[in-house]
């Protein structure tokens, strides 16, 4: 019974899921989209980026969660995390979440720029694909900065006054931006209206097209060192060896008919 139970259950799932491919291709887009040939030395490290883009996900899940008790104000802000932390049903689990894996998202995405370097993925023809990255790791530290600075706390209020004065002093533009950022000439109550909307609403914004572009030229490019680039490179170097050597016969035998033609022009003469 329970073994015919689990068969029409697959024939059903398997049903649904030819339906699904043949109206919409989601499945064999799906299947392109998560494979990903990789070297076959250290293809641990490469699956650091995938890691990346969970913790980033796991992020947006649980800051999204996170909104909906947290109160943007100076008076409210620590009292709201306070709430969730002790009253809200798993508050303390999303928020142990978010702040845990903001803290190894930080690390994980450090070392997939450093294996990125080491393995000189950032070489032609993927130097776009690094620069999206290097965007990206900037980004995603305002995006921790300004988190930690969204409890309103003794911490979070020093941490963000200290690193916008310190980000004051760049040249042209520094004391404009840190102005702006603080709401004034010290943080207040309208800084902690800007490190929501940067943290919340711009960041994000910035952050999911950038993904979006970074997968992409990952998915055109591939990774450096798979298999298959090597394939790619020998039939490629293959090609060009063909087509150098037919040029050089086609010389030779160019010349050899000249040579040719000139002894008999000789000869006749």
């Amino acid at each position: 019974m329970i073994a015919r139970i689990k068969s029409r259950t697959r024939e059903v799932g398997q049903d649904l899921l030819d339906w699904m491919e043949e109206r919409t291709g989601i499945v064999s887009m799906t299947e392109k989209f998560l494979f990903e040939p990789v070297p076959s030395k250290g293809k641990w490290l490469y699956t650091l980026g995938s890691a990346t883009l969970f913790l980033i996900t796991l992020q947006f899940l649980t800051g999204i969660l996170l909104l909906f008790y947290y109160a943007p104000t100076s008076d409210e802000a620590w009292d709201s995390i306070y709430y969730i932390m002790t009253e809200a049903y798993f508050g303390q689990f999303i928020r142990g979440i978010h702040f845990w894996s903001a803290n190894v998202l930080i690390i994980v995405i450090g070392l997939h720029m450093v294996r990125t370097f080491f393995s000189g993925s950032y070489k032609a023809p993927r130097e776009m694909n690094w620069v999206v990255g290097v965007v990206l790791i900037l980004l995603v530290t305002v995006l921790a900065f300004s988190g930690y600075a969204l409890r309103w706390d003794q911490e979070g209020f020093w941490a963000w006054e200290v690193g916008i004065k310190i980000g004051s002093y760049t040249p042209f533009i520094g004391q404009y931006v840190a102005t702006f950022l603080l709401g004034g000439d010290t943080a207040g109550p309208a800084t902690l209206s800007r490190i929501f909307a940067i943290h919340v609403w711009l960041l994000p914004a910035a952050l999911a097209p950038l993904i979006g572009v970074h997968l992409y030229l990952l998915r055109k490019h591939g990774e450096f060192g798979a298999e298959f680039e090597y394939s790619e490179r020998l039939s490629e170097l293959r090609e060009r060896r063909q087509i150098e050597e037919y040029s050089s016969y086609t010389e030779g035998e160019g010349s050899l008919k000249d040579e040719t033609h000139d002894g008999k022009g000789r000869s006749s003469s």
